[in-house]
């Protein structure tokens, strides 16, 4: 797998040949994050893609929705294969996911992903 690298501030890296892209389980933590911080409705390709924020965040009481929510997305990312467990804080629109899942290069990754909604 390999999908085009992105900067700390969410910006696509050009100009650097290969080191440009990220590979393997680089790429599918970055497509977990990406997937993660993208609203349904916001890609005109696919208006069903990303997560619905918007509603999720609009009422209260929705943790186990927004976590359901989240779980769905990381397994449906290309390349994740089991989540062994996850966690998360939502404080008005920071959200802390803490993550450990199983990708298809048989890794193991233990990340926490920042998210400003």
């Amino acid at each position: 797998m390999r999908v085009s690298g992105l900067d700390s501030e969410g910006d696509w890296i050009f100009g650097k040949g290969k080191a440009s892209y990220k590979m393997q389980s680089e790429a599918v933590l970055q497509s977990i994050k990406t997937r993660l911080k993208s609203f349904t409705d916001d890609w005109f390709l696919n208006i069903e893609d990303g997560v619905d924020w918007i509603t999720l965040l609009g009422s209260k009481g929705n943790e186990y929705k927004i976590n359901r929510e989240i779980e769905k997305t990381i397994l449906q990312t290309e390349g994740v294969v089991a989540i062994i467990n996850f966690s998360t804080i939502l404080i008005d629109r920071n959200l802390s996911v803490s993550i450990k899942y199983i990708d298809v290069y048989s890794s193991i990754i233990d990340e926490i992903l920042e998210i400003i909604l």
